[in-house]
């Protein structure tokens, strides 16, 4: 089920291209969630449904401004998937793309995460 609403949302953001940028704020939630589902392939089609977003509908930053309160999400694996998250966004849009300075701090707190593996 997650997987075809997922679809959904891919095909929105493909129609609409920059017209989604409204609704960003309003799927962010549940695509910062769904980055710790237990099912890898899940994380892996939501990882790649945000990098949609920012590729097609909203700029990288515009959506990192929106999810950095995912660094302090109660879910360890959710924190995980969005730190992964990261990575991608910078191995695809570079690190021009982000300021950088706003994350550092969010990923200097994960450092004491008790989680940590």
């Amino acid at each position: 089920v997650v997987l075809l609403g997922m679809d959904i949302l891919s095909a929105l953001v493909s129609r609409l291209q920059e017209r989604f940028r409204t609704q960003v704020g309003t799927v962010l939630p549940s695509l910062m969630d769904r980055l710790g589902d237990a099912k890898d392939q899940v994380r892996e089609q939501d990882q790649a449904l945000l990098l949609k977003i920012m590729d097609q509908a909203a700029n990288p930053q515009f959506v990192w401004e929106r999810m950095m309160g995912g660094f302090k999400h109660k879910n360890n694996r959710t924190r995980e998937g969005l730190c992964l998250c990261l990575i991608s966004t910078l191995n695809v849009f570079g690190s021009q793309s982000l300021t950088l300075s706003k994350i550092v701090p969010h990923i200097c707190n994960l450092l004491g995460d008790p989680t940590s593996q």
